[in-house]
């Protein structure tokens, strides 16, 4: 196993799926919109992860306002997550720093994932691609590696960059199918030999959905697909406890030199995993 692409942070909080932030966004909140933003950068986040699609709301308008109220307060690059072309070329418009994400497209390949693409291609940035398609997310690793498989094709035939791609193999839920964590992990194998040079991006905390002490399931399942070969992380930088586990795994798979971040981390009180 090489591991070719440092591990990416991403803070998964400003999301408007989640009701407080839902709140903010309707209600133009700016300071605890910037708020959430600071807290996560001071938790270690590497990208920010911004979601600004309310129904009856203009999500045009919205993730702009989103992306320059976020950058006034932090250089973190972003992920802008939206299905709307619209939204996303005004975003990008608007944006500045360092190379964001785009999020994202499906192997169903629906309206606008051409423009997603071609707005990916166009300013060079990254772009998520999820594991399903027209059949919805198959239980099979094998099923999903072929959707993988003509994502990464059709998307760096039209010229992404194959470092660009992030391919999403879709975490599933262990409480509504069994055996939704073994199919992950054999993705993730077939995955790390199928398709070498694309990056490797997932939710993870989605694997404890419904279950009880849905934390200790998350730090467990974290080590075991960054032992894999996952590269970026949507997560909740906010627990403490997940980015000491981030950083013991660093140290472990050799990006972390002499093991001097974790070591820092430890003197400065970082590495409590209870909190």
């Amino acid at each position: 196993m090489q591991y070719k692409h440092k591990l990416l942070y991403i803070g998964e909080s400003l999301n408007a799926s989640i009701p407080k932030i839902k709140e903010a966004v309707t209600n133009h909140d700016d300071e605890a919109i910037k708020a959430l933003a600071k807290r996560q950068e001071e938790c270690g986040a590497h990208m920010l992860d911004l979601n600004a699609a309310v129904s009856g709301q203009n999500e045009v308008e919205d993730l702009a306002w989103m992306v320059e109220l976020v950058q006034s307060v932090t250089d973190l690059p972003l992920v802008l997550d939206s299905s709307s072309p619209e939204a996303i070329q005004t975003a990008l418009k608007v944006y500045k720093g360092a190379t964001p994400i785009i999020s994202s497209i499906t192997g169903e390949w629906g309206e606008g994932h051409d423009d997603l693409l071609s707005l990916a291609v166009e300013n060079d940035c990254g772009l998520v691609a999820m594991c399903m398609d027209k059949e919805g997310i198959s239980n099979s690793a094998e099923k999903r590696l072929r959707v993988a498989e003509s994502l990464y094709e059709k998307t760096t035939t039209a010229g992404l960059k194959p470092e660009n791609l992030y391919i999403d193999p879709l975490v599933m839920t262990i409480s509504a199918d069994t055996v939704a964590g073994v199919a992950f992990l054999n993705l993730m194998r077939m995955m790390d030999k199928n398709l070498p040079d694309a990056r490797k991006f997932c939710g993870a905390s989605n694997v404890s959905y419904g279950m009880p002490l849905r934390k200790l399931i998350n730090h467990t399942f974290i080590p075991m697909i960054v032992a894999l070969g996952m590269d970026a992380f949507l997560v909740n930088v906010r627990d403490q406890g997940l980015m000491a586990i981030f950083k013991a795994c660093a140290a472990l798979i050799g990006q972390d030199e002499w093991s001097m971040q974790y070591i820092t981390a430890f003197r400065e009180g970082k590495l409590d995993v209870k909190k």
